[in-house]
């Protein structure tokens, strides 16, 4: 295969991941009501139990203001609950509701939270090789990778 193609290739995988991702977000908004990001946040403290903003910030790659306020709209929709820590005043702890918990097992999983689940059971040689390619390719695209640059 020549050089070209591969590079046609890769770009055109690259497109099939984020059409799929297009997709999954407009058929979850229609028969759930929710985006995938929402689901995503519902699936992981389904999963792990409570957190506080800053953890579930880092699991979304979100600022935490901005995970703060979609938080609050999940919060409204009764999807979560918010409530200050008993051991650190300063923290909110942010755990799932029963409503959230049903939506959560009935929607499907999202493209990102699949592939943390599903890159856990690679070894880590695969996954070594995986971060350098997508490094590599970030670089090649002019995509920032510095934390500060998150929405």
């Amino acid at each position: 295969m020549s050089r070209a193609t591969l590079a046609n290739e890769i770009v055109s995988k690259l497109l099939a991941l984020l059409r799929h991702q297009h997709r999954v977000h407009h058929r979850l908004k229609r028969e759930f009501g929710v985006s995938g990001r929402w689901l995503s946040v519902l699936h992981y403290l389904a999963a792990q139990g409570p957190h506080s903003v800053g953890e579930i910030s880092r699991y979304l790659d979100l600022r935490d203001a901005t995970t703060s306020s979609l938080l609050e709209r999940m919060e409204r929709e009764g999807l979560l609950q918010r409530e200050r820590s008993s051991a650190d005043n300063r923290r909110v702890v942010v755990s799932i509701t029963e409503r959230g918990r049903a939506l959560a097992q009935h929607a499907p999983l999202t493209m990102i939270t699949r592939l943390r689940r599903e890159l856990l059971n690679l070894p880590e040689s695969e996954l070594a090789e995986f971060d350098r390619a997508l490094h590599r390719i970030m670089e090649l695209a002019g995509v920032e990778t510095d934390s500060q640059e998150k929405e």
